[in-house]
């Protein structure tokens, strides 16, 4: 599961009534799938079905972008296959770090051609060989236009290189990789990822529970399980003592700026599920309490973000990025978010500051059950790590039962010392 300093940022919006509570139910006839499951949503006059292949680009084989191509040679596929025109709308998928999502949504009536648009997602792609090379082509754009908008893309791309130590797995290689981009290493990529035991379908929406499961079962059903592909990255974790710093300029800096990058085990843990409440209200404490020094109490720094990644084996993976104003060196910024860092539970978390983000993300998730997209992403977020979809009712629930010793131990957990990355970025002249 992933969390963003953005996440806590709520606008609380009006709204009558209380939160629908929305129902995940397993579907028992499912072929070789994973999982398949309903989430029936009458408030909503659609029917959104989101096909999730349980691998993304951290199981990117060399080059890294292969899961990206095969996204976009699936996605066309299928579309070529039940709408006779492979670009008949804008690609409805996207690659994540360990999921690739397909959505394809419509009118309750159009439940089972949904279905079938999804279905053909894990058919051998089957474009012609021009327009496969095309989509090569369209990829790399793609990929260099998101390289020279966001400079934070490659500079934790390389904080995370030296974090782990490798061009591969949680860390990646995508820009150096594009010239080698291959059909056939997509195409390999297909046929060891995309299969049935590695896909998550979640139908939601306005949908009949009962009808929703006949027809996964007539257009899913000729499916059968078979072994799901290895997971090395999960497995590949970083020297706790590892403190890396590198140095370097750059005229593609607007200024200068420092990416942190920090990796934390829980070694008495092997899974994140039942983590996820003292995750997020952990992660929104601390959010808050770096945003009051070094945005609040400190005028040098102009901007800052901050990421939480929270893998399915509960590895946690922290990224900051500072943006410093004029005159305030990267060494001085280093040394604050340290000296930060290994302050910010000086003062003991309050019950005040427990129930803050407790309520924010309840009010938040009863938001997000109201806006279809938003919906949707929230049921892919721990279905991406091959859990059972949450429901943001559910999810409300899950807050609310979390304890606060439990936030208190997580957010303790994370600071201790452990595996770090630093990237001190000059702009140059």
């Amino acid at each position: 599961m992933r969390a963003a300093v953005f996440f806590l940022s709520i606008v609380f919006l009006g709204f009558s009534g209380s939160a629908q509570a929305q129902s995940v139910i397993p579907l028992a006839q499912k072929g070789g799938l994973h999982a398949a499951y309903v989430v029936p949503v009458n408030d909503f006059d659609r029917v959104d079905v989101q096909l999730i292949v349980l691998s993304g680009s951290y199981d990117d084989p060399d080059p890294s972008g292969t899961a990206h191509l095969t996204e976009h040679l699936a996605a066309f596929s299928a579309d070529a296959t039940i709408l006779r025109k492979p670009r008949e709308r804008d690609i409805y998928a996207t690659t994540h770090n360990v999921a690739t999502v397909y959505t394809n949504s419509g009118l309750p009536s159009e439940a089972e051609m949904l279905l079938r648009l999804s279905r053909a997602v894990l058919d051998t792609p089957s474009v012609s060989r021009q327009f496969a090379e095309s989509e090569v082509a369209i990829v790399q754009r793609e990929t260099l236009l998101r390289e020279r908008q966001y400079p934070f893309r490659w500079l934790s791309r390389l904080a995370l290189q030296n974090l782990y130590g490798t061009l591969r797995g949680r860390a990646d290689n995508t820009v150096e990789d594009l010239p080698k981009l291959s059909l056939e290493k997509a195409y390999q990529f297909h046929k060891e990822h995309y299969v049935p035991s590695n896909v998550t379908l979640i139908v939601s929406g306005n949908i009949d529970p009962a009808r929703a499961e006949e027809l996964v079962a007539r257009v899913f059903g000729d499916t059968e399980p078979s072994d799901a592909p290895n997971k090395p990255w999960l497995d590949h974790k970083p020297d706790p003592g590892k403190q890396s710093v590198v140095r370097l300029q750059s005229d593609r800096l607007q200024r200068d700026t420092v990416l942190f990058a920090k990796f934390v085990e829980f070694e008495d843990r092997s899974t994140s599920i039942d983590m996820q409440g003292a995750f997020f209200i952990a992660s929104g404490i601390l959010n808050e309490r770096i945003a009051k020094v070094l945005r609040h109490e400190d005028t040098r720094i102009l901007n800052h973000g901050v990421n939480w990644y929270f893998a399915k084996n509960a590895d946690v993976e922290l990224v900051i990025d500072l943006q410093l104003m004029p005159g305030f060196s990267v060494d001085e910024a280093k040394d604050l978010l340290t000296e930060t860092l290994a302050g910010l539970l000086d003062e003991p978390i309050s019950k005040y500051e427990i129930h803050e983000p407790r309520q924010k993300e309840v009010v938040w998730s009863q938001n997000m059950a109201r806006r279809p997209s938003a919906f949707l992403w929230f049921l892919q977020n721990v279905a991406a790590d091959g859990f059972p979809p949450i429901s943001p009712s559910v999810f409300a629930e899950t807050l609310s039962n979390t304890t606060d010793q439990e936030v208190i131990d997580f957010a303790k957990k994370v600071l201790q010392p452990s595996a770090t990355s630093f990237v001190l970025a000059e702009k140059a002249d």
